[in-house]
C-alpha cells in the first residue's frame, strides 16, 4: 500500500490487465464491423477491418502473444458470418501470419519504430502482406479459391482485407502513436515512466528552486559583507 491509499500493482498484473482489454476491444471491433453490415447493408459498399492495426498495436506493446488476438478475430468474424471450416483454417492461418512481423522489429527494433512515421507505416504494410498473402495461399490450398480468385483476394477487390483496410491500418496506427505509450513496449514504457518520476521526486527534493533561493540568498550576503568594510 502507498501512503495515500492507492494500490500498488506487479508488471505481471499490470500486463494481464492489459491483454484482457485488449482481447474485449478486438471482440468488439469485429461485433461492431459485422453489426455495421446487417443494420446498414444498403450502405455497406466497402468493409475494412480493424484487425491488423490493434494485432501490431498489441505486438508493439507485447509481443509475440499478439498472436492470439488475430486467432481471435479470425474465429469471431468466422462465427459471426457462419462460415464454414475450410474458412475458419484459412482465416486463423492467414490472421496468425501476422506475428511474422516480429522478424521485421527485431532489426529495426521498437523503439525506431514507434518513433519514426514511416517505419510505422512499413510495419503496417508488413502485416498486411503477410495476412492477405498466408490467407489467399491458405483458400487456394483448401479449394475454397481458384488462381484467379486469389489473386483478386491479394489484391483486395473482393475481401475486407484489401486495400481499404490496410489504408485504415496505416491511418489507425499513426493516430494512436501520437499518443504517449500506447504504440511502445510496455516494458521500456514503465521504466522510461519510472526514471521520469525519479528525477522529479529528486528535483521536489533538491531541486532547482532550492538551488535558485540559496543563490539569492548568496548574492545578499555578500552585499552585506561589502557593507561592513
Amino acid at each position: 500500500m502507498r501512503k495515500n491509499g492507492s494500490r500498488e500493482i506487479t508488471f505481471s498484473q499490470y500486463r494481464t490487465t492489459d491483454l484482457f482489454l485488449f482481447a474485449v476491444i478486438v471482440a468488439l471491433a469485429e461485433l461492431l464491423a459485422f453489426a455495421a453490415t446487417v443494420w446498414f447493408p444498403d450502405e455497406a459498399i466497402f468493409s475494412f477491418s480493424f484487425m491488423l492495426p490493434l494485432v501490431l498495436i498489441i505486438m508493439m506493446r507485447w509481443g509475440w502473444p499478439s498472436v492470439f488476438y488475430s486467432i481471435e478475430s479470425a474465429i469471431i468474424y468466422c462465427a459471426l458470418h457462419s462460415l464454414t471450416c475450410e474458412f475458419y483454417l484459412s482465416y486463423v492461418v492467414g490472421n496468425a501470419a501476422i506475428v511474422l512481423t516480429l522478424i521485421y522489429l527485431l532489426p529495426v527494433g521498437k523503439e525506431r519504430v514507434s518513433k519514426s512515421w514511416y517505419l510505422s507505416v512499413v510495419m503496417v504494410i508488413t502485416g498486411w502482406a503477410l495476412q492477405v498473402f498466408v490467407r489467399s495461399g491458405m483458400m487456394v490450398a483448401t479449394g475454397l479459391s481458384n488462381f484467379v480468385t486469389a489473386l483478386a483476394y491479394l489484391c483486395g477487390i473482393t475481401s475486407d482485407s484489401g486495400l481499404l483496410s490496410l489504408v485504415m491500418g496505416v491511418i489507425a496506427v499513426l493516430v494512436v502513436r501520437k499518443f504517449d505509450g500506447l504504440f511502445e513496449d510496455q516494458k521500456a514504457y514503465l521504466i522510461r515512466i519510472g526514471k521520469m518520476r525519479e528525477e522529479k521526486r529528486r528535483v521536489d527534493t533538491f531541486g532547482e528552486q532550492l538551488e535558485e533561493i540559496d543563490e539569492e540568498n548568496l548574492s545578499i550576503l555578500n552585499q552585506d559583507n561589502d557593507d561592513l568594510y
